[in-house]
């Protein structure tokens, strides 16, 4: 029987290694461990959700509140009619910068017609007054006056004519007698 007591010595070493590992608390007490890991876990979690939760909330109360201040205070389509209104304004200054740019044409024109007029009148007059003698005085802007000269005879007649006091018939007359 010894023989057989010894073929089965090293089963029986494990068993009896075996019923002690089994007989320890140690497993119970790492079970207890790892179930209280569980719950503080499960707290942690808990409480960060719940902090999450507060967190989204008031972020939510936030973009309500940026939302309501961020809205556009006119009505639709206001910032279109004064679009519309500033190009409508663009136009008619463009169009009035047109006039005016016509209209000094215009003026150069007319300027430039009354130079060339008023050369014409000054060879004019110029011809007028070498022809009948007669210089005007200028300076006397209530009468007509000025001074006749006779090539004949040398003579030098000065006129002086009241347009208030005599007709224009009879000043026309009197100078047609001066010349």
């Amino acid at each position: 029987m010894a023989r057989s007591t010894e073929l089965f010595a090293d089963e029986v070493q494990v068993m009896k290694a075996l019923f002690q590992d089994y007989s320890k608390r140690t497993d119970c007490e790492a079970v207890a461990t790892v179930e209280q890991d569980v719950s503080d876990i499960c707290e942690v979690c808990s409480s960060r959700e719940a902090d999450a939760r507060a967190t989204i909330k008031e972020l939510s109360r936030q973009v309500q509140d940026l939302g309501q201040t961020a809205a556009y205070p006119h009505r639709e389509g206001l910032h279109a009619e004064r679009v519309a209104a500033l190009r409508r304004q663009i136009d008619q200054h463009q169009q009035v910068e047109e006039q005016l740019r016509a209209a000094q044409t215009s003026a150069q024109e007319a300027a430039d017609m009354g130079k060339a007029e008023e050369s014409l009148l000054r060879h004019q007059l110029s011809m007028y007054a070498h022809i009948t003698r007669v210089t005007w005085r200028l300076d006397q802007a209530q009468a007509v006056a000025g001074t006749v000269s006779d090539s004949k005879s040398g003579d030098i007649r000065l006129f002086n004519f009241d347009p208030k006091t005599v007709s224009n018939f009879e000043l026309v007359n009197a100078l047609w007698e001066l010349l």
